[in-house]
């Protein structure tokens, strides 16, 4: 059957309220913020936009607040790359969540997220005749896990891959408690400290040994493919028989690493559409390209605005 989507993302819309400070206040303290910006955001917003911006055809499925100003500007930026935006849901009860984002000048940064509307997206909004449309289901850091469990059913039984990046309100819900979803993933994309809190691994003791022995009890749930993201220290790609370190490319000056997350999935999600394999060669290419569209959005403030265009992509590629 001919798909009408490469790619449909599921979970929260926000917008970003950015402050740009000298240093983080202490106790009872006050700093002066040098520059103020509103820029939408949401983890799986943020990807489904980087997605649309490469190229790819991509829905997003999130609940914002009806006809309130932060879910207009969420609307008008999605339209903008031409992202569709039919499938999404509206709240009459509650308004377009937030995140508070104050990043100094060396990208140290702190976030204060208010769900709003986003965290009421229910198993009622997810329906099969919207999800059979894509060629394949991205859900990202959501704390309601219900409308997840629902899409991965659903995928799995019209035989859709299905990938979460987790983020940390899921994986803070603990292992017993997000099991069941995890039985339905086929790639987990997972930080760092996420699988260091999954698996409540002491700080500073995460290497390559303890994640691949730690992995042993995810792909006995089924899970087909983990990717690890390490920040300056690469991505550990693994699979039940083999695993990969894959070097980060060089960024000579970083801005902000608001969305590097996002936008790296965006870039593996591009390559895994174009070939459709799980073969792990394959798979090492789609880290690479998304190692390249983190590096580029890490170069300018916030998680969108340096997401590379499709045209720029296949040129570096």
């Amino acid at each position: 059957m001919l798909k009408e989507l490469d790619v449909i993302c599921i979970g929260a819309a926000l917008v970003d309220i950015i402050a740009k400070i000298k240093r983080h206040p202490l106790e009872d303290d006050e700093v002066f913020v040098s520059d103020l910006q509103l820029l939408s955001g949401g983890a799986a917003a943020n990807t489904a936009f980087a997605c649309s911006k490469l190229g790819l055809k991509t829905a997003f499925i999130g609940k914002i607040g009806h006809n309130d100003e932060f879910g207009l500007k969420i609307i008008k930026d999605f339209k903008e790359i031409s992202l569709d935006t039919t499938l999404m849901k509206y709240s009459t009860e509650k308004v377009t969540g937030s995140a508070y984002v104050a990043i100094t000048e060396n990208g140290d940064r702190r976030i204060y997220a208010h769900s709003g509307a986003a965290d009421d997206l229910s198993e009622n909004d997810i329906n099969t005749e919207d999800l059979v449309k894509s060629r394949i289901i991205f859900l990202s850091s959501l704390r309601n896990l219900a409308p997840f469990k629902k899409a991965a059913i659903i995928a799995k039984e019209n035989k859709l891959p299905i990938i979460l990046n987790p983020g940390m309100l899921i994986i803070d819900q603990g292992f017993d408690n997000i099991k069941e979803l995890f039985l339905k993933i086929d790639i987990l994309i997972i930080s760092s400290r996420e699988f260091q809190s999954l698996f409540h691994i002491g700080e500073g003791k995460l290497n390559k040994q303890i994640i691949e022995d730690k992995a042993k009890i995810l792909f006995d749930l089924g899970i087909k493919i983990i990717i690890v993201t390490q920040g300056k220290n690469g991505v550990l790609i693994l699979n039940s028989e083999k695993s990969e370190i894959i070097k980060p490319n060089h960024i000579p000056h970083i801005i902000d690493t608001t969305g590097a997350g996002d936008a790296f999935s965006a870039g593996f999600l591009y390559g895994f559409i174009r070939k459709g394999s799980f073969e792990f060669e394959d798979l090492k290419s789609n880290v690479m390209i998304g190692n390249f569209v983190a590096g580029k959005c890490i170069q300018e403030l916030g998680a969108r605005n340096g997401i590379p265009t499709a045209e720029e992509l296949e040129k570096n590629l």
